[in-house]
């Protein structure tokens, strides 16, 4: 029999208010079974998140404190608090990329910051958002990072890119790394309330962003290219797709829950599937919303769908968590009533599959935050810093043939060739998005760039050739020169003894012409080498 479960977080707005029960007192997170039966299993206290501000991991549950600069880290596996970790700045989003351990941390004054939880090393981004990065998303194989502000922006960051030990740089006079931004979505007019993306492959993923206007945009991720726009009833604080990427679902400020089915609108719309910026914006209706079950339900600050998608619950302000039923677009039942604004809520992988594949590692400990990485200076050619140490858990390994990528590179003597492949498509991916130029092509990609310095280094190259070349073509004539000379002031010499003359006398005259041909030769190499500097 399957169980599913899942988690949710509270804001702690009122502590005034007291749970019925005494076990639950001070508690922020809080793990409940959803089927087949709905009940609290197990608590996490000391924690009051904002939205947007809890990511979940197989292992670990990390929680940012909406009134302090620190991120409190819980073990799944153990129950308990494992660690307290402070930040400079605080932390207004997270979200994890789940197959790379790194836990990545939108600041209060508009930048990244990546910290990979298995080695403690951190990094972070240019303060790219003139306001507090908000929200966030990760694209399903960790390509990119999407951040949206309230300042109208979401930029679109390459994840690779961010946590290289030795990182390309933009510019080729400069060995400074590049932490901006790939490129940026200012489709919005209004504060980014909301962000997610599809679940396809990167060249043809989508994202969906909302904003306080009541306006969503759904937009090609490389690209930056508006497919569509979507006119909502009310403003979405919270978005979840489909699975399979059939459907949107939009949590409202005013407790209602909007959908959107793509491929149905597309039926609609043929004359529109060519996704171009021009299409009509589509209004959605308020007889298309889910009606809340009460007014005062507030605002349905976090979605999760269940992992058919055929259930989806919303966390709202009053502290309800609601059960919906996708296809019936209605409320089933108030699952349980938190007391507390919920500011996440997330369904967790359900557990009793049939050969479950086992994750590739497990990261036991978290690893806080290692200054020494930081501030130390690359060590090798691969940049790896001295005590840069990997702190994971390998489950058995299966046979070679069994073995995927990652496992032949633990046991095999260096990296297969399909992870070199691989590395190499997602450098080139991050090179891709990166190539885009403004509309006055003032502005010329890193591509373009370095084919123009190829050209002026090979230009530069012939040059010295071809200077190099006449240099050694005078410098030939004048040992010729210089040799004929000789021969002719020692037949002079042998013809003056003969006569009985001075035969040094004979030689002076040859001696000057050769000095005069060597002080040619010293001005000849004085214009080489100022040609070529």
């Amino acid at each position: 029999m399957l169980t599913e479960t899942f988690v949710a977080a509270t804001l702690t707005a009122n502590k005034a208010v007291a749970h019925a029960s005494a076990s639950l007192k001070d508690v922020g997170i809080f793990l409940h079974e959803f089927q087949p039966q709905s009940t609290f299993r197990h608590g996490y206290k000391k924690s009051s998140s904002r939205p947007g501000c809890v990511a979940i991991t197989d292992s670990h549950i990390f929680a940012a404190q909406a009134d302090k600069a620190v991120i409190n880290v819980y073990s799944r596996e153990r129950g308990n608090q494992e660690a307290t970790v402070p930040f400079p700045e605080r932390i207004h989003s997270l979200a994890f990329a789940q197959n790379a351990a790194i836990l990545v941390l939108g600041t209060e004054g508009g930048k990244l910051i990546i910290w990979e939880v298995a080695t403690g090393r951190l990094t972070s981004s240019a303060a790219a958002h003139l306001q507090s990065a908000s929200c966030l998303c990760i694209t399903p194989k960790n390509e990119y990072i999407i951040s949206g502000s309230a300042d109208s922006s979401l930029h679109v960051w390459s994840l690779l890119k961010l946590v290289s030990l030795l990182q390309p740089t933009d510019n080729l006079e400069t060995q400074e790394p590049s932490r901006s931004p790939i490129h940026t979505f200012s489709g919005h007019r209004s504060a980014v309330s909301a962000v997610d993306c599809g679940h396809s492959k990167v060249n043809t993923n989508f994202a969906v962003s909302a904003s306080e206007d009541a306006t969503c945009h759904l937009w090609h991720i490389q690209s930056g290219q508006i497919l569509r726009t979507l006119l909502l009833p009310s403003v979405a604080v919270s978005i979840t797709l489909d699975p399979a990427d059939r459907a949107i679902y939009f949590g409202c400020n005013d407790g209602r829950i909007q959908s959107f089915d793509i491929f149905r609108q597309a039926q609609k719309e043929k004359s529109s599937l060519s996704g171009s910026a021009g299409a009509p914006a589509i209004q959605l209706r308020d007889g298309d919303s889910w009606v809340a079950p009460t007014t005062d339900i507030g605002a349905a600050h976090s979605l999760t769908l269940s992992y058919d998608g055929s259930t989806l619950l919303s966390g709202h302000q009053n502290g309800a968590i609601v059960h919906w039923d996708v296809a019936k677009h209605r409320i089933v039942n108030e699952i349980t009533n938190l007391g507390q604004p919920v500011t996440h809520i997330e369904m967790l992988e359900p557990e009793g599959f049939v050969n479950r594949p086992q994750p590739r590692f497990t990261v036991v400990n978290v690893v806080k935050p290692n200054l020494e990485l930081t501030s130390s200076v690359d060590h090798g050619t691969c940049g790896v810093p001295a005590k840069y140490n990997l702190h994971v858990r390998q489950p058995a390994l299966a046979s070679e043939l069994e073995m995927d990528t990652f496992e032949q590179a633990i046991v095999g003597a260096g990296f297969p060739q399909a992870m070199l492949d691989e590395a190499l498509r997602s450098i080139t991916i991050g090179e891709q998005a990166s190539l885009a130029t403004n509309t006055n092509g003032s502005d010329k990609g890193k591509a373009e760039r370095l084919e123009d310095e190829l050209c002026r280094l090979k230009q530069q190259v012939a040059v010295l050739q071809n200077v190099e070349q006449k240099h050694r073509q005078k410098k030939v004539a004048r040992m010729k020169l210089l040799e004929e000379i000789d021969l002719e002031k020692r037949k002079a010499y042998f013809e003056a003894k003969k006569r009985g003359e001075d035969g040094d006398a004979a030689m002076k005259a040859f001696e000057e012409k050769k000095a005069l041909v060597e002080l040619e030769s010293d001005e000849d190499d004085s214009d080489v080498h100022m040609d070529v500097g």
